[in-house]
């Protein structure tokens, strides 16, 4: 009986890993380019609890990871350096007389889809957090600091389960979903961290389910929160559209440009760069 149980568990897990697949992550054609894929979003960012009116960037591209430690190194060809790709989500959300600022960012290993190491920065105008995870094993390492009085400083351990996966990551996990599979997963699912105090991460049961048409897939997840509804293209490659959060916040595409952004750093540059249709992914 336990060996059942044991085999039946294994089967769940492995089923809802198979449900995202690495195809996209792995797309040397798009990715391999040089340029950034880099997302505009009109947004409302709920913060206590009233949506403020933004703008949201999301930018994703790939570069190559030192192992050792777990940043771009100068050498673009260091022999060791294995490729990733990352996520930064940069909001700038305006909140009566002051601002936060915040990003997060993940790193997912482009050989096993796995998240290597996720960071964290958040500027309320009260203080500053910095916050970061590390793969240690099959477990992060995380590490805070905080303005906050009780958790200024720490290291903890985090188990993650097989089917684990953390709120901030599903704006590319949703697009990683192999839709040719029924429609309907779950996976385990930690809170968003982006925030300014230490996270107590709890991995609890969500669910995903999806539903196309000729245009678009709605990615539903059903989370101890509420639901989520991701909008994507369902043409390649499977851009986020719009994203409504239970908690009230709403991001819409405004544009969508393939670009190696370092290079548009003058003034002027922005104007520029959202002008030129040879950046612009179509609408």
């Amino acid at each position: 009986m336990l060996r059942l149980l044991f085999l039946l568990a294994v089967i769940t897990a492995s089923r809802a890993l198979a449900q995202f697949t690495p195809a996209l992550l792995q797309n040397n054609s798009y990715w391999g380019d040089g340029k950034a894929e880099f997302n505009i979003y009109d947004a409302q960012i709920a913060r206590y609890g009233v949506p403020r009116a933004c703008e949201v960037l999301h930018i994703l591209v790939r570069e190559p990871f030192d192992p050792k430690q777990l940043v771009k190194p100068d050498n673009p060809n260091q022999l060791d350096a294995i490729p990733v790709l990352k996520l930064n989500q940069i909001l700038h959300v305006p909140t009566g007389l002051y601002v936060y600022q915040q990003m997060h960012s993940n790193f997912w290993r482009v050989d096993n889809a796995q998240l290597l190491k996720f960071s964290v920065t958040s500027n309320d105008s009260c203080g500053n957090t910095f916050k970061e995870a590390r793969r240690d094993g099959e477990r992060l390492a995380y590490e805070y600091h905080t303005y906050w009085d009780g958790m200024a400083d720490g290291k903890e351990n985090v188990n993650v389960p097989t089917n684990g996966y953390f709120y901030d990551e599903l704006p590319w996990l949703v697009r990683t979903i192999d839709f040719s599979k029924p429609a309907g997963f779950e996976v385990q699912l930690a809170g968003t961290t982006i925030n300014s105090k230490k996270d107590s991460f709890v991995f609890k049961p969500a669910k995903i389910s999806f539903k196309s048409t000729d245009r678009e897939i709605d990615v539903a997840v059903e989370h101890a929160g509420g639901t989520d509804h991701f909008i994507l293209d369902r043409d390649f490659p499977g851009l986020l559209r719009a994203w409504n959060a239970a908690d009230g916040s709403r991001l819409k595409m405004k544009r969508s440009l393939k670009v190696a952004y370092w290079n548009y750093n003058k003034p002027g540059d922005r104007e520029r760069a959202l002008a030129d249709p040879m950046l612009r992914h179509p609408d």
